[in-house]
């Protein structure tokens, strides 16, 4: 494994189209993590397309956006003229992770599709198959319900009408906040 700083990855990777970072499977984040250095690395990619971010953690130790009443931060101004498809699992209520989205929304002129997972990548059921979502604990549920405020307050409002924008969020069948608060 290669450590990359993060502040010397400019120009690196001037061909590289399909980028996926993962921070999961048992690996502690500290909350001093800040997910809008990832830029770093969208900006040494001129050529990528597509740009998946996996992150799943047991609980959320970040500071939240939700009851944040303080600015969004905002980097300088980037083209990433290339970037197609976002997709973010393990989205969550984390203050720098939502203004990661924001900057990489308002800087990809060709984005076609943002995808949002609150799940941490938990299976769902469905009409076809109901019953059978993979459990998930309730600090995990209530963290995707707090994603989704963060969602609805900071992101859907700045999403181009050309972006398909897709927020997978828990079954409200089978993890529901109110059935969680019981347990």
């Amino acid at each position: 494994m290669q450590t990359i700083s993060t502040l010397t990855l400019h120009g690196k990777f001037l061909h590289l189209k399909y980028l996926h970072i993962s921070l999961n499977r048992g690996v502690a984040i500290s909350p001093s993590y800040d997910y809008l250095s990832l830029v770093s690395f969208l900006v040494a990619a001129p050529c990528l397309e597509t740009f998946i971010f996996d992150v799943r953690q047991r609980d959320m130790k970040h500071d939240s956006i939700i009851g944040d009443s303080s600015q969004l931060r905002q980097l300088p101004e980037h083209r990433y003229n290339n970037l197609k498809s976002v997709v973010i699992s393990g989205f969550c209520s984390a203050k720098s992770l939502v203004e990661l989205t924001c900057h990489i929304i308002e800087n990809a002129s060709s984005l076609e599709s943002l995808t949002l997972h609150t799940t941490k990548g938990c299976d769902r059921c469905s009409d076809d198959n109901p019953g059978v979502c993979a459990p998930m604990g309730r600090n995990i549920i209530k963290e995707a319900h707090r994603a989704l405020v963060a969602i609805r307050t900071h992101i859907e409002g700045i999403i181009p009408s050309r972006v398909k924008f897709i927020v997978v969020e828990p079954c409200i069948r089978c993890h529901a906040v109110e059935n969680q608060m019981s347990s």
